[in-house]
């Protein structure tokens, strides 16, 4: 059976625990990186695996959180590694007896995507590439895009994924007081990914069930896709010297166990849980009565910002596109940007966002202007001025796929040229 078909029914999904912990209580040395370490003993890692597969679980991840060029260590090849820990858990799966799905694990890269941060978003989503490569090469079912906290990197993966396989994606962003650490609810972030096709999303670590049923609560009102629910097993504590997370395996399984009956469909345990807690989760699940999954089915279309989310069509209220943005007409804007100036910009930015447009549409086609550099130079900019979303203008295909790498949420695309051959 494929995964999309198995997120289909009505049962819960049941994914693994925590990985770190289980590998320093396997022996892994201080200071040693577990890639290293599960590289050079794959049979304590597949010993790891198969504690989770006796546990219950319907998905084990592959031990590649830190996979990405951007943390791997130098000493490891990103695709070899990736394909090789893919094929660890395949080889555990294929002992389980039953049917068992992997999921080819994708952690964040400890880099901001520009403008936020120093990572040219391109860049980004090559790095994801190389690994989700491997991944795919070693027999993955899914890609498992886990403990995101920018709205950006998690599209920058989702795209990623896209461009390498065709296999289904399920994301996952860590929430504290409500956001992200980028400034994202759970509303925009499932919107974002809603728009990308994602085949299942939800809400990982940072939180214990209690602190985490408003998120899940607010997912599953906003979420037409399966929502996944993988809290710690409790808020982390310092005993002495020593991090600790406080529930035990039963009520762990009791707290979490209750997302199902609210409509979760991929539950399982980050930081803190162990096999023992994914077998009282999975002992808790068999007296869980599910409902239905959540039909969510808003008209319309959903745009969204790092912060902010617009929704268009019938029955919203009426918003205004600003399209003061244009050289058209404008000798000054269409000076600045011949000379690659954006004062004047973000002067109608400004003007437009203080008269009510809910959108700036973002158009630089001037004479002696290359639009593929110029757009999106200035949307990088504008994304770190206003909060609105974007709407890229332009006739130049190019220029707007080179501009939406740039674009941290869903922003509409607009051009004017529509005949024949050209669509």
């Amino acid at each position: 059976m494929k995964f999309v078909q198995r997120l289909a029914e009505r049962r819960p999904l049941l994914l693994d625990g925590a990985m770190g912990t289980m590998l320093q209580a396997s022996g892994l040395p201080a200071g040693v990186s577990p890639e290293e370490f599960c590289m050079e003993r794959p049979d304590i890692l597949q010993g790891i695996h198969k504690a989770y597969l006796d546990a219950g679980v319907d998905i084990i991840t592959s031990c590649t959180f830190g996979g990405n060029p951007c943390k791997l260590p130098a000493s490891l090849d990103v695709f070899t590694f990736n394909k090789r820990m893919v094929e660890t858990a395949r080889a555990a799966a294929a002992q389980a007896g039953r049917p068992v799905f992997v999921a080819g694990n994708v952690g964040p890269s400890g880099h901001f995507a520009r403008p936020l941060g120093d990572m040219e978003p391109e860049e980004l989503i090559k790095a994801f590439s190389e690994q989700i490569r491997g991944l795919v090469a070693g027999g993955a079912d899914l890609i498992f895009i886990e403990t995101q906290f920018d709205l950006a990197e998690a599209r920058a993966a989702v795209t990623a994924a896209r461009q390498v396989c065709d296999l289904p994606v399920m994301v996952s962003m860590t929430f504290e007081q409500g956001v992200s650490l980028t400034g994202s609810s759970p509303t925009i972030f499932a919107e974002t990914m809603q728009n990308m096709g994602v085949a299942a999303l939800g809400t990982n670590c940072s939180l214990g069930p209690d602190q985490m049923l408003p998120v899940v609560e607010e997912l599953l009102s906003v979420c037409s896709c399966p929502v996944v629910a993988e809290p710690n097993a409790g808020l982390p504590e310092l005993r002495g010297s020593e991090t600790v997370f406080p529930l035990g395996p039963e009520a762990f399984a009791q707290k979490t166990a209750a997302f199902a009956a609210r409509g979760a469909r991929v539950l399982g345990g980050c930081c803190g849980t162990t096999p023992q807690h994914l077998a009282a989760l999975r002992q808790a699940l068999e007296s869980v009565t599910c409902d239905e999954c959540p039909v969510v089915s808003p008209s319309g279309i959903c745009l969204t910002s790092r912060s902010q989310l617009l929704r268009l069509g019938e029955g919203q209220p009426f918003s205004v596109i600003g399209e003061r943005i244009n050289p058209t007409g404008k000798k000054e804007l269409t000076r600045q940007l011949q000379a690659g100036q954006f004062d004047e910009a973000f002067r109608l930015a400004d003007e437009q966002l203080q008269a009510g447009a809910r959108i700036l549409d973002v158009n630089v086609g001037a004479s002696l202007v290359d639009e593929t550099v110029l757009l999106p130079d200035l949307v990088q900019r504008l994304v770190s001025r206003v909060d609105v979303p974007l709407s890229l203008d332009s006739s130049n295909a190019q220029a707007i796929a080179r501009a939406l790498p740039y674009c941290p949420g869903s922003f509409l695309v607009n051009s004017i040229s529509g005949e024949a051959g050209r669509m």
